[in-house]
């Protein structure tokens, strides 16, 4: 098998085990522009729902300290509805890494990976 395809495999995989470290040290150490291109595309899909999850949680803190509680009927819309958008962009990403993990075990070319 490759080692590209292995490494490019690895670094969308590492959202299960260590989502932000792999993809970097692989964008560092890989010699090959193609290793190093999906190492960058791994690393901007785990490091999005991180951004989101730290503004989201963030946002729920916030409307706790400043109206007392999340009840408040428009705090607790928008709270709810950033909550909602967060889990559903971490869920997605989530599973567009594992789909181009095997994708590129799948792949026999270059040619068959898109992106």
């Amino acid at each position: 098998m490759n080692d590209h395809r292995i490494l490019n495999a690895l670094s969308y995989f590492s959202i299960l085990f260590a989502p932000i470290i792999v993809p970097v040290l692989i964008w560092i150490f890989a010699k090959s522009e193609e290793v190093t291109h999906h190492a960058k595309v791994a690393l901007l899909t785990h490091i999005i729902p991180t951004i989101a999850g730290f503004i989201c949680f963030s946002s729920v803190f916030m409307t706790t300290l400043v109206n007392g509680g999340l009840l408040a009927n428009m705090s607790l819309f928008v709270t709810g509805s950033l909550f909602v958008i967060t889990l559903i962009s971490i869920i997605g990403l989530f599973i567009f890494n594992i789909v181009r993990g095997i994708q590129m075990l799948c792949a026999k070319t270059e040619e068959d990976i898109w992106i």
